[in-house]
């Protein structure tokens, strides 16, 4: 995906990290079990949103003839729904939350071709960036009030975000129910 990360990120101390005008990214690739599409989330300040999409345009036709498939590159900017603007609004006025990690104990590492979901937030002048990839997250560990409204957080984020995958992937050639 041709994406110009250094529009939302900036290098600091060798780490890659979220520009703070931008309260929070969401990054989600696929590995080689899950609908094959990458995707970016980068909400603003102002709640104004941009989301990118990558995946191949299914056209089986196409793709036996020449064994490659069209990329597609989806780029969505506008402002967030009502609701998820106020859901984001009030996790922001929140006080300090995460910890800095949530890793199980038992595969911390993950395998090498599994799906990866990342979460970047700035938050009053704290930056987290939390893996939150199944196979190493232990959901367990999210215990405070404030925890459990992220973990809520990110799953109205990932189903929003994958509303418009699923319906951008249809329009382009794929299945209904693929995944």
């Amino acid at each position: 995906m041709n994406l110009q990360e250094n529009k939302f990120f900036l290098l600091e101390n060798g780490k890659r990290k979220l520009k703070n005008n931008y309260l929070l990214s969401y990054s989600f690739s696929p590995g080689l079990y899950d609908k094959l599409c990458q995707i970016n989330l980068y909400i603003d300040n102002k709640y104004n949103y941009e989301l990118h999409l990558f995946f191949i345009e299914y056209n089986l036709k196409e793709f036996n003839r020449t064994k490659r498939g069209e990329r597609i590159n989806i780029n969505l900017k506008s402002k967030l729904p009502y609701k998820l603007r106020s859901e984001l609004n009030e996790f922001f006025k929140l006080d300090t939350f995460l910890k800095n990690d949530y890793f199980n104990d038992k595969n911390t590492f993950g395998i090498l071709d599994r799906n990866e979901k990342v979460f970047e937030i700035n938050h009053k002048n704290q930056n987290y960036c939390l893996i939150m990839t199944a196979d190493t997250l232990d959901k367990n560990l999210f215990k405070s009030k404030n925890e459990l409204k992220f973990l809520k957080l990110t799953y109205r984020i990932e189903k929003w975000c994958n509303k418009f995958r699923d319906q951008l992937m249809v329009d382009y050639g794929w299945k209904k129910n693929y995944g």
